[in-house]
């Protein structure tokens, strides 16, 4: 049985809620929306088991940690300052990084700007992809329809008042509408319904059959509804400014161990031109491994095969862990 141990800690100026279990080299596993630590905890407890010790942070606007004030304050670069606040208060130099969807997203940013801190990267489902000359919201502006998801999600008070007014219906049909088990072969568009709401854009489990049991569903539910999901939202509000940020590290390569693995009915896999990021990857970072794509895997790589990614992280971090055969 693992023992999970639950932390509060003064944080980079923010309480933050973060949950540590097992012994050996350190992996931080950073979660993406709409999620929360314990999406994780799965893939923590294989990964405990083959050797090593895991720290899985509610990520600052989500679960038990604090939100920051401003919109725009949760971009990769702020995070960064929370997260080496973290890796300090437990005492670890350095540590390998394991995200998923904006999670993924800030630890390809933190292992560019600090590789001495966080020595290698497993991504899930977002690929690494180079500062191009417009962020991504500007991108989707130019060239997404009105009503896709993300754009909706960047509208401050808008898509708040709809995920705040009933989270577990909202929850119950993200989830279902992402999960590789949903009957059929399409891959989710996520695009909102005829009245304009995200909830009627998408799918109604016909069953009981989902993701995430009515128990797990209960816990995101209770969580959301007690936060709101404007902090959770405000992840999505800072991608314009993360790309202002980044411009002075555009031409620093990243330089550390990576490996991408997704499944291949996950929605990010199927965005214009993302399959070719994921093929071009090994030739743009120099330590990149071969991706893995899992078939008939949704969006929620790591909740739907828990067992088969870690096994993955553990035997890349095995050869690649920067504290491999240390005490760290």
């Amino acid at each position: 049985m693992v023992e999970f141990v639950h932390h509060k800690a003064e944080l980079n100026g923010l309480s933050y809620h973060f949950v540590t279990a097992g012994q050996g080299p350190a992996i931080l596993l950073l979660h993406g929306f709409p999620d929360l630590w314990i999406g994780w905890r799965p893939v923590m407890e294989h990964l405990v088991a083959a050797g090593y010790s895991v720290i899985a942070p509610d990520l600052r606007g989500f679960g038990d940690s604090q939100a920051a004030p401003g919109p725009d304050q949760a971009s990769g670069f702020d995070l960064l300052g929370d997260l080496i606040a973290l890796l300090d208060h437990l005492g670890h130099v350095q540590v390998a990084v394991v995200g998923h969807d904006w999670g993924a997203e800030v630890g390809w940013t933190i292992v560019r700007l600090r590789p001495d801190r966080f020595g290698a990267i497993v991504s899930l489902s977002i690929p690494f992809t180079p500062r191009g000359d417009a962020s991504l919201p500007q991108l989707l502006a130019a060239n997404a329809p009105p009503d896709f998801y993300m754009l909706y999600f960047l509208q401050e008070g808008v898509a708040e008042r709809e995920l705040d007014s009933d989270p577990k219906a909202f929850l119950r049909r993200l989830f279902y509408t992402n999960w590789g088990g949903r009957p059929g072969t399409d891959v989710p568009i996520m695009r909102l319904g005829a009245n304009g709401r995200l909830i009627d854009g998408l799918d109604e489990p016909p069953t009981s059959a989902n993701l995430l049991t009515e128990q797990e569903l209960d816990i995101y539910a209770s969580s959301f509804a007690r936060t709101g999901f404007r902090g959770a939202l405000n992840t999505y509000r800072s991608l314009h400014r993360n790309w202002e940020l980044l411009a002075g590290w555009a031409d620093i390569a990243v330089d550390v161990p990576a490996f991408y693995i997704s499944g291949d009915r996950d929605i990010v896999l199927h965005f214009p031109g993302m399959k070719s990021m994921v093929e071009q990857m090994t030739s743009m970072l120099p330590q990149a491994a071969p991706p893995v794509i899992l078939e008939g895997v949704g969006h929620f790589v790591q909740m739907e095969r828990p067992g088969q990614v870690a096994d993955l992280i553990a035997s890349f971090l095995g050869r690649n862990h920067p504290c491999a055969g240390t005490s760290d």
